[in-house]
């Protein structure tokens, strides 16, 4: 097992709900762990059960496979692990018959009473089938399946930004624009096919091992630019454009871009581009916009910020008008074609004439 210590920890509650452990020994266990974090020695809840001989470590390797055996029973099927936990729905890793590793997305029991909720489900699952791009992860089958409503589709291997951000911390300037001009990538393809992502952020983006980039979660994707319900707010509030975040419903391809350019500042930064105690008080701060300082104070390059500033501008007319665009720049950047690189004081100490190579390159991005 390899879980981290929240997800172990719903697991054993879950195990205690459901009968497979006592609800006194679960609890013997939480106790036991929380004495050997506050001494320095932290232990896991799974090898503190095993060593006290309540399970053993197969079955619990199947259980958290199987989220406590809360899963429908696929004939042929194997599950071989859990990959991801959501409001709606939940994501494992399984083996099929013939041998091919897939993931499966599992509609939750209580969502599926809504047919609205299991329309949109199907409704992703339709459009993940239907396309095919290298950075959008593919979709293969969906229905109703032993009682459930099941997605499959492509397993990537990895772990979503969000994942690598907080285990890593932030990315090197080079490594954040090769990671944005992938999901440029996607969205270029996504726009030729009407499609609005309205939830970029870096939970949605996986990256493999061999560093491909691929973006994930289209259940907020909107067919037909334009054609938003301005009744309702989607997506999530850090990464929100002006424009989504006052629920208006004429959304085209310049959200998306306005949201991985929130995702670009967390990538290089470490940290969110707006914060708040809760969602009004990030969507409030959103439609204020993105201050220039925000991003200054030497912590990353002029050209970087020039690229924040410019995916994040408040008026959507200011930012980048195609993904298009956006990868023109990046591709011309990590080529060295343009004058990108960044220039510290003991390299270069006329900081006018920096000024004057900033302001040249703003307008030769401005007659583009």
């Amino acid at each position: 097992m390899n879980l981290d210590p929240a997800s172990e920890a719903r697991l054993f509650g879950r195990l205690a709900i459901k009968g497979h452990l006592q609800r006194e020994q679960v609890e013997t266990l939480f106790t036991q762990a929380r004495a050997a974090q506050a001494a320095g020695a932290p232990v896991s809840l799974a090898s503190l059960a095993i060593e006290a001989g309540w399970i053993d470590r197969d079955r619990l390797e199947r259980l958290a496979a199987t989220d406590g055996e809360s899963v429908p029973e696929l004939k042929g099927h194997t599950y071989l692990r859990k990959l991801g936990e959501g409001g709606t729905a939940n994501v494992f890793a399984v083996r099929r018959p013939d041998g091919r590793d897939v993931a499966v997305k599992i509609l939750h029991e209580a969502i599926a009473e809504d047919p609205a909720q299991v329309r949109a489900f199907l409704a992703e699952a339709k459009l993940l089938a239907e396309l095919a791009h290298p950075n959008v992860v593919k979709g293969l089958k969906a229905g109703r399946l032993a009682g459930r409503y099941l997605s499959f589709m492509e397993l990537v291997e990895g772990r979503t930004l969000q994942e690598a951000i907080s285990e890593g911390g932030a990315f090197d300037e080079d490594g954040a624009l090769y990671v944005v001009l992938q999901v440029a990538r996607a969205l270029d393809y996504l726009r030729t096919h009407g499609v609005v992502h309205r939830d970029i952020k870096p939970g949605n983006i996986m990256v493999r091992p061999d560093n491909e980039v691929k973006v994930i979660d289209l259940g907020f994707a909107l067919e037909g630019e334009g054609s938003g319900d301005a009744s309702t707010t989607t997506g999530t509030a850090a990464y929100l454009s002006p424009e989504q975040a006052r629920g208006q419903s004429d959304l085209d391809v310049r959200s998306d871009i306005y949201a991985l350019g929130a995702t670009l500042y967390q990538l290089v930064l470490g940290e969110l581009p707006f914060q708040g105690d809760d969602e009004e008080l990030v969507q409030a701060a959103v439609l204020q916009g993105l201050s220039a300082a925000a991003t200054k104070g030497g912590r990353i390059s002029q050209h970087m910020h020039y690229f924040i500033e410019k995916m994040m501008a408040k008026e959507r007319e200011l930012r980048y008008q195609s993904p298009h665009d956006l990868m023109a720049d990046i591709e011309a950047q990590i080529e060295g074609k343009k004058s990108l690189d960044y220039q510290d004081d003991s390299a270069d100490n006329d900081a006018a004439a920096r000024k004057r190579r900033l302001a040249r390159m703003k307008r030769r991005r401005g007659r583009r």
